[in-house]
């Protein structure tokens, strides 16, 4: 059963969208997400309603074209952003942090009932190169007032809403490029970088330096993006520049539980389902949206093994999986299908949920209840309505 999709053509190229959280966390469902452009001459951040399904007569014969404007995003409001924007993340209801290629970290604030929208903090360069001023905020990251920002510089900074000065600089947090930041727990976050390693900080340790660090490979291949698991933190997912989908525990040493064939380029963002965690959804420059079902696969199997995939789509290769060396094993008595994948046994579903022709870059994705949001470089907003997710 294929997705119903809508399209919004917006004249900028999406990096980032991102659903507005609900006022109740786990009732209803949200209607109003954000965007963020890049590579043009005047970006911006923008907000949108997306329209639910009309409640007009049955009997009355609407006109299909009226009925598809109707339900296509529906700009509320927007305000100009310097430089890229790199990443995007709601502080709550009413406040957006924005990652910029000019090396600042913004907070806006949305008025929903006069539909403005503006900067309310602003950190202006924070990440800079020593030789010259241009430098990417990579990611940035929150939970509850504090904000973690990354950069090209390797550099993290933790800044607390409504406090001017950074709260900590941690200069050596990486000799290379941070490509994106999360939150594990209330004083721990997680990095991955552009030689491959994921790295574990304690933000309450005095040191530099990370608790953890994990490995993908020995091919110092860039992980790009990475998400965790909304009931089990310890379980984290990261996409690489190779296109490919490791899946880590973090309780076990050095390298990935598993490794997945996916896209033919590099991977922009991996998602796990909020609610339905056993469903997780990535997007890449290659111009494909994958849904990776894994609630078929059983999570008694013992032993990490290898996975036959299924391909994705009339466009997919073949996933694979395969256990790393320096690992013991996933845990048999874990209810969590992403660390018990067994080729003997079980097949991953994956589905591919844009056309095949489409081959501009998905640059981000978000998902909420149903409703999958992709941005992309066809200067175009997708709203796919998937069937039901169990």
């Amino acid at each position: 059963m294929m997705a119903d999709i809508r399209v919004k053509f917006v004249s900028q190229k999406i990096s980032k969208i991102r659903w507005r959280p609900c006022s109740r966390q786990g009732f209803g469902s949200s209607d109003v997400f954000a965007t963020g452009s890049w590579d043009d001459e005047s970006n911006s951040v923008s907000m949108w309603h997306l329209p639910g399904d009309s409640q007009g007569d049955e009997d009355m014969e609407d006109d299909v074209s009226d009925e598809l404007v109707e339900k296509e995003p529906r700009l509320l409001c927007e305000t100009l952003h310097r430089g890229d924007v790199q990443d995007l993340q709601f502080l709550g209801m009413e406040h957006l942090i924005t990652a910029s290629s000019s090396g600042t970290v913004s907070v806006f604030r949305h008025h929903p009932n006069s539909q403005v929208i503006g900067v309310s903090q602003e950190w202006d360069k924070l990440h800079t190169f020593p030789s010259q001023n241009n430098c990417s905020c990579t990611s940035v990251a929150s939970q509850d007032e504090t904000i973690v920002s990354c950069g090209e510089d390797g550099k993290m900074n933790v800044l607390i809403v409504g406090r001017r000065p950074p709260l900590r600089r941690i200069d050596n947090a990486d000799s290379c490029t941070i490509n994106d930041v999360i939150f594990l727990k209330q004083s721990e976050v997680v990095t991955v970088n552009s030689t491959g390693q994921l790295k574990v900080f304690d933000l309450r340790q005095p040191s530099d330096q990370p608790t953890s660090l994990f490995l993908v490979t020995g091919d110092q291949t860039a992980l790009l993006c990475i998400d965790k698991h909304p009931t089990q933190h310890h379980v984290v997912a990261a996409g690489g520049q190779d296109g490919v989908l490791s899946v880590w525990d973090l309780r076990q040493e050095k390298y990935p539980v598993t490794l997945l064939e996916a896209h033919s380029a590099p991977m922009w963002e991996v998602k796990f389902h909020p609610n339905h965690p056993d469903h997780l959804f990535t997007c890449s420059e290659d111009g494909s949206v994958w849904h990776w079902n894994a609630s078929t696969v059983g999570a008694a199997s013992a032993g990490a093994g290898l996975l036959a995939g299924t391909g994705a789509g009339s466009g997919g290769g073949i996933a694979f999986a395969a256990s790393m060396p320096g690992g013991s094993g996933p845990n048999p008595s874990h209810s969590c299908p992403w660390l018990t994948l067994d080729v003997s046994r079980h097949k991953m579903d994956i589905t591919s949920l844009l056309p095949t022709q489409k081959n501009l870059p998905v640059n981000s994705i978000d998902i909420e209840r149903q409703i999958l949001l992709c941005g992309t470089d066809e200067e175009a907003i997708y709203a796919m309505e998937l069937p039901a997710i169990r």
